[in-house]
């Protein structure tokens, strides 16, 4: 599942934005790329171009898209640089409702599974995810069958520290919007208002039914 940053809103407006007046909508959007573009270009920039361990590297990514390939170890996804980087990007178009009956108006996302590892590993387990040896028969993904006790601990600690923000903690996306203090999404918040502010005011003087 991936990380996200998440600009909610009125989905269903947005829809209707579309459908009754798109260069209201493209132009929203416009803006909103604006306001999001930077965080993601920042996160970007804290993927190191080599992994953190040698033993979590990757090698070449010649081929390989963070949509259908991953690196493995077992079920372990190695580490790789760009695939990390391919799979930070912003969403300027309207998501479904989730199962907690929110949506959202545009969202950065953080896709690939290595880099949701380096982004949140440690925020449930400071010290790794709990040991229970490589004899063990669990098939849970959340312990540590290494045959090293401490091999999540040493994860954690070669990996940079988590930096809070008001979304949540982390190192990529987490980090820069924390880094960005709020000017994304105040841009955004702007553009989506001015835009529903134009939208509403079309429809009192009855002028979207001609745009449709």
């Amino acid at each position: 599942m991936a990380v996200k940053i998440e600009i909610r809103g009125n989905a269903d407006l947005r829809k209707a934005m579309g459908r009754f007046t798109p260069d209201l909508e493209a132009a929203l959007k416009k803006e909103l790329r604006e306001a999001l573009a930077p965080v993601v270009r920042q996160a970007k920039g804290f993927v190191t171009s080599d992994s953190p361990m040698s033993g979590w590297a990757g090698g070449s990514a010649k081929g390989i898209t963070a949509k259908s390939s991953m690196f493995r170890i077992g079920q372990f996804p190695l580490y790789n640089s760009t695939i990390i980087k391919a799979g930070i990007v912003y969403r300027t178009t309207p998501s479904a409702i989730n199962e907690n009956g929110f949506s959202s108006m545009a969202s950065i996302q953080n896709k690939s599974r290595a880099g949701g590892i380096y982004e949140g590993a440690g925020r449930a387990n400071p010290q790794g995810q709990p040991w229970v040896g490589a004899k063990t028969g669990s098939k849970s993904n959340k312990v540590s069958k290494s045959t090293n006790p401490r091999a999540g601990a040493q994860f954690i600690e070669n990996l940079p520290p988590l930096v809070s923000s008001l979304k949540g903690r982390g190192r990529l996306i987490y980090r820069a919007w924390a880094s960005n203090q709020g000017k994304a999404e105040g841009a955004a918040m702007k553009a989506i208002s001015t835009a529903i502010a134009k939208f509403e005011a079309n429809a009192a003087k009855g002028e979207l039914g001609k745009a449709a």
